[in-house]
């Protein structure tokens, strides 16, 4: 006759098992790098890969704002972020970089916002960036810049620098990517300025 300690013995197994299940589907979800509409969020916005000679680095803008960025707002698809200064490689969390050695918000220039594709982040341009959309930008000083998305690419390559040139007018580039690999394409947002 079996006892009923070697009895509950599978019971005891199966009930582990269950537990370890839960632990690592809840350290899927607690990961640090979550899913955004069934696609993984990127690592990095823009890697040292992707810019592989200093020949192809923008040439930083002649016109600087004295006033930069400290915010950035999408009302439509809810971004809503503080903005700071990037290295190009490294993202923040819960924060937009403005991408080094091109003009800021309201210089005149091309300027640059990037962020994760993330929930709480540029998340929202990856499943629902659209042109037409009204993006603001405050500034230090308090004052607010507008713009709007005229131009809206869910697969830019990552291989096609265009944006990180100057130019010679206004324009807001949003970019974020679409997956953890580095050699996938960006999404990127170009908005020009409108009047208040």
């Amino acid at each position: 006759m079996v006892s009923s300690r070697l009895r509950s013995w599978p019971v005891v197994v199966v009930a582990c098992g269950v537990v370890l299940a839960a632990i690592g589907i809840l350290g899927l979800q607690l990961a640090p790098h979550p899913q955004v509409a069934g696609r993984p969020a990127p690592a990095q916005i823009i890697s040292p890969e992707a810019f592989p000679s200093p020949s192809i680095v923008p040439v930083p803008s002649p016109a600087h704002s004295s006033s930069p960025a400290v915010r950035v707002v999408v009302r439509e698809i809810g971004i809503d972020l503080p903005v700071v200064a990037g290295d190009g490689v490294n993202v923040p969390l819960y924060k937009a970089a403005i991408y080094p050695g091109m003009a800021v918000p309201g210089a005149g220039g091309r300027s640059m916002l990037y962020a994760h594709a993330r929930s709480g982040m540029f998340g929202p341009l990856l499943v629902r960036g659209a042109i037409g959309q009204h993006v603001d930008v405050t500034r230090a000083d308090g004052s607010v810049l507008h713009y709007v998305v005229t131009e809206f690419y869910p697969r830019w390559p990552v291989n096609q620098l265009k944006w990180l040139q100057p130019t010679d007018h206004e324009e807001l580039i949003l970019l974020t990517c679409t997956t953890y690999n580095a050699n996938d394409p960006r999404v990127v947002a170009v908005a020009t300025p409108v009047s208040g």
